[in-house]
This record gives structure tokens, C-alpha cells and sequence, in this order.
């Protein structure tokens, strides 16, 4: 990161998130300067224009706070508070939220770095004491991580399978062993709406092609998770990835209707309750 002196924060009124980041600004004695999109409506709109292919506008219009140290702009309180931390280590692990109105996602523990865990744990902490309700998204991978930030207020998790353990590591970096797994499931288990899916996305083919999952690769997810979990009647989803998820489309169009039935099919294979859940 630059030197601090240089940052701005671009904030809204009565915005939870802004309030979370300028706490954690003024916890560790760093310098700010603030811009108010409607008090400063000028200055905000040159930096918008300036800076449009960089912002992300949700449903509701552009997600607040902004941030910039004249080199980087961070949007969220989630990417902003990474980089405050460790600059750009932990971008593989702190992305973009998609969720709204007091919830925040965008956090996945499987993907953090190595020696990054404390500043992950770090991360969650002020976000959930800041009043927002934590997401997090595993697979698999790290579940000690998991387990440490399951204890922080109001965290939530999801895990994904996508495929066998060749299909998730081309995915995600890398695959869980089964003892892994195994471990994850049990922690999703002992969270209430705590929730193991078959996230049905984009996997990369040979010749740099893309396509969505073939029933193969349903059968090879299902069949990893009644491994690991040994348990046939454990709940299990099956969720399309769609272009308003934080998720890469890779160009594709949206996932036809019939490809979750067949998906569906597939894991009752392993799992008796797969059930299609969007």
C-alpha cells in the first residue's frame, strides 16, 4: 500500500459499511481524507467518471465505500479493510460481495495464502463486530481456518464442489483431501443453514474452452462428498451460478433450465436429497 496520507474514502450517508471502514482507519491511527457522494457530488462524480470501468454498480446502484491511495481502488468494506492489511495478498481471497441489505460475501478461507490466516481471521472479526452477517464460501480446503472463523459472531458458510478432486483444483488453485472434506462438511453441518452444493459453473476444458458441467462431473462431486461426509442423506444443493453472482460466466449463456434435472439425477447417485435450490 502507499502512504497512507494520500488515501481518500469515498462514502454514502448512514452507510454500515463506510462506518466499518473508517473504524478500522482510525483503530490502526491512519490518515483519510473523506468525500461525501452527495455533499461533494462534484468531486465524487469526477472521480466515477475518471475511474467507471473500475467501480462496480449493483442492483441498487454503486456499492459504497470507495477507496484510493492514488495507485489502487478498493470498493467494499470486505476488499478495502485485505488490502488495509496486507495490500494485494489476499485479492485471491477477498473479492467482490454479491450480497445486499446487512449481509456480506466475497470471503473464501480455502484460497487464503499461506501465513495470511491471521489477517483473514482479522478481516471477519471487524466485519461481523461491524453489524454485518458473514458468508463464507469453502471447498474444502483449510477447514482449521474455517473452524477459528466459525467461532467469530454471525459467520455463515457455504461449501462448493464443482467436480472431482482434478476439476476442483483447476477451479479453485487447488482440492482437499478427503480428511479435508470430511472435516468441512462436519463444521457446515453444525451451523444451521450451513449449506453443501454443487455449484454448477463454468469448468475449463482442454483448448482453453469452457463449458458447463456434464453429468459426469455431478456424478464425481456427489460421489466425492458421500466419501468424505459417509453419510448418502446429507442435504445437499444444487446451485446454477447466474450473471448476477460474483461468479465468472465466461461468456456463456445462461444455464438451461434441464441441465438441473439431469444434474440433480446424478448426485441422488450418491446423496438421496440433492434437491435444486437457486
Amino acid at each position: 500500500m502507499e502512504d497512507p496520507m494520500s488515501i481518500t474514502l469515498y462514502t454514502a450517508p448512514d452507510c454500515i459499511r463506510c462506518k466499518i471502514v473508517k473504524a478500522f482507519l482510525a483503530e490502526r491511527g491512519i490518515a483519510y481524507d473523506t468525500v461525501d457522494f452527495k455533499a461533494d457530488a462534484q468531486e465524487f462524480n469526477t472521480f466515477y467518471r475518471t475511474n467507471r470501468k473500475a467501480i462496480y454498480r449493483n442492483p441498487e446502484g454503486v456499492e459504497f465505500p470507495l477507496f484510493s491511495d492514488g495507485q489502487v481502488i478498493k470498493q467494499g468494506s470486505g476488499e478495502i479493510i485485505a488490502y488495509l492489511l496486507s495490500g494485494r495478498t489476499l485479492e485471491a481471497c477477498v473479492t467482490r460481495s454479491d450480497m445486499l441489505h446487512g449481509k456480506i460475501a466475497g470471503l473464501y478461507p480455502s484460497q487464503c495464502p499461506d501465513g495470511q490466516e491471521e489477517n483473514f481471521v482479522t478481516l471477519v472479526n471487524r466485519l461481523s463486530a461491524g453489524g454485518l452477517q458473514v458468508w463464507l464460501q469453502t471447498d474444502g480446503r483449510k477447514p482449521a481456518l474455517l473452524e477459528q472463523l466459525l467461532q467469530v459472531k454471525d459467520t455463515h458458510v457455504i461449501c462448493n464442489v464443482v467436480g472431482d478432486a482434478a476439476t476442483t483444483a483447476k477451479v479453485f488453485g487447488g482440492a482437499p483431501s478427503i480428511e479435508e472434506l470430511a472435516k468441512t462438511i462436519a463444521l457446515v453441518k453444525g451451523v444451521a443453514d450451513g449449506q453443501v452444493r454443487f455449484l454448477a459453473m463454468p469448468l475449463p476444458r482442454e483448448g482453453g474452452v469452457w463449458s458447463w458441467p456434464e453429468r459426469a462431473d455431478a456424478v464425481a462431486a456427489a460421489k466425492m462428498v458421500a466419501e468424505a461426509a459417509g453419510q448418502p442423506t446429507l442435504p445437499y444443493a444444487i446451485t446454477p451460478v447466474t450473471a448476477e453472482m460474483v461468479w465468472d460466466m465466461r461468456g456463456l449463456e445462461a444455464l438451461p433450465e434441464q441441465n438441473l434435472l439431469v444434474y440433480r439425477s446424478a448426485s441422488r447417485q450418491h446423496l438421496f436429497k440433492a434437491d435444486i435450490v437457486k
